[in-house]
């Protein structure tokens, strides 16, 4: 992430009158940037944030200015840098009523944390420049759905189906049926697996190295024989068809334009979503990560050890990982047919 040079922004004084200056005037461009600039400076992760969280903090704020200052009013109806906790209060009764401010759509309880998280965000940032404070006490609402019913696994005789149409002798698919097993074998996000370099697979010691993780962690895994030589095959295969130069695993095999070139999340997102949806499964059982959560599943059931399930996903909480204890509904079945014996 390049950090946009902004003397405004820089230099104290300017920046406190020019926080100032764009919360009067709505000017919405300079709000943001003054955002990029404190969350690269300023956040957690700082010059590592991710392009894509940044574009999720900035679609919360575009929310909250058009609930506080419509466009089309001539003045706010909420001052911006006077805003209080009861102010962040009905912006967030708002959206679970009415949703969002900029299509009007209704929002999930865990969208709403994350425009929640974008506004607070904005107020560090006015509180960085001088120009306003931070509203305290305001926390979002709690989804009542558990996390391991809003986050399924594909049951496994779902992803034998999926498996069954990826067949490896043509080339798109057998790039396909990589990705997915990237994704649902050894547990890899989905941008994990495009960011992934050819040199980053290493066939003879069955690793595979994730130097592109969530929070810029990186971590080793583990492959097993039957997808270390799925990789090895595919290595073979892409010579034929990646661009001069690309270094990248997954390259996409069509196309003038991007003829070769490294795939993207997008791009690979669109790609298991149409095979999806060939194969006709439930809408439940939608969406790149999902293949995530099935490998979480697997790993767990396989080990029952939260530590070994918490370092192959990379994750740093164990709670996290305490997650996919419960979303075997493999061994819920189980335990419900064994009624059926009884009977």
């Amino acid at each position: 992430m390049e950090l946009v040079s902004l003397a405004n922004w820089h230099d104290p004084g300017k920046r406190r009158l020019e926080a100032v200056r764009a919360a009067h005037e709505r000017d919405e461009a300079a709000l943001l940037e003054l955002l990029k600039t404190y969350l690269i400076l300023k956040g957690r992760k700082r010059a590592t944030l991710s392009p894509k969280t940044l574009e999720t903090y900035e679609v919360g704020v575009r929310d909250f200015l058009a609930w506080a200052w419509p466009p089309d009013s001539p003045a706010p109806l909420v001052q911006l840098l006077k805003a209080t906790a009861d102010d962040l209060d009905r912006y967030v009764a708002d959206l679970q009523t009415r949703g969002s401010h900029l299509e009007g759509q209704p929002l999930k309880p865990s969208s709403i944390a994350t425009y929640l998280a974008s506004v607070r965000a904005l107020y560090r940032a006015l509180e960085w420049a001088g120009a306003a404070q931070l509203p305290q006490g305001v926390v979002a609402p709690r989804d009542p759905t558990p996390a391991y019913e809003r986050r399924p696994a594909l049951p496994l005789n779902l992803y034998k189906e999926l498996l069954a149409r990826l067949d490896p002798s043509e080339p798109t698919l057998q790039r396909d049926r990589v990705a997915v097993r990237l994704m649902a074998e050894a547990g890899l996000r989905i941008s994990e697996v495009v960011h992934l370099l050819v040199s980053d697979v290493h066939p003879r010691e069955r690793l595979l190295e994730v130097k592109r993780g969530k929070g810029s962690k990186q971590r080793t895994i583990p492959l097993s024989n039957s997808l270390c030589a799925e990789l090895e095959r595919w290595l073979r295969t892409r010579l034929a068809y990646a661009a001069a130069g690309e270094m990248r695993l997954l390259v996409n095999m069509g196309g003038r334009k991007a003829g070769g070139r490294g795939m993207t999340a997008r791009m690979l997102r669109g790609v298991i979503n149409a095979h999806y949806q060939a194969l006709g499964f439930p809408e439940r059982y939608r969406g790149a990560h999902m293949l995530r959560h099935t490998a979480g599943t697997r790993f767990y059931k396989a080990s029952r050890d939260l530590h070994a399930t918490a370092r192959l996903l990379g994750h740093s909480n164990l709670n996290t990982s305490a997650i996919y204890a419960k979303m075997d509904l493999e061994g819920l079945f189980e335990v419900v047919d064994r009624i059926d014996e009884g009977d």
